[in-house]
């Protein structure tokens, strides 16, 4: 996590890939070698490691576009 990178958001070391859009596609649907192959610079490890901490952090506040 860095504060200059999507303000502390964490994102995959050495990319500006968050670890909840990582998890965003999977949930929609995609499929780890899907994101592999659009992200061949990512093991296949770092991306299961995203989706873990994705999972144990869960992003707190009201989900934007919902009505109130």
């Amino acid at each position: 996590m860095d504060q200059k990178i999507f303000g502390g958001t964490p994102v995959l070391r050495g990319t500006r890939i968050t670890v909840y859009a990582i998890r965003g596609r999977l949930r929609g649907g995609d499929t780890i070698d899907s994101i592999l192959n659009d992200y061949p610079e990512i093991s296949p490890e770092a991306l299961k490691v995203a989706v873990l901490y994705a999972k144990s952090h869960p992003l707190r506040g009201r989900a934007k576009g919902l009505p109130r």
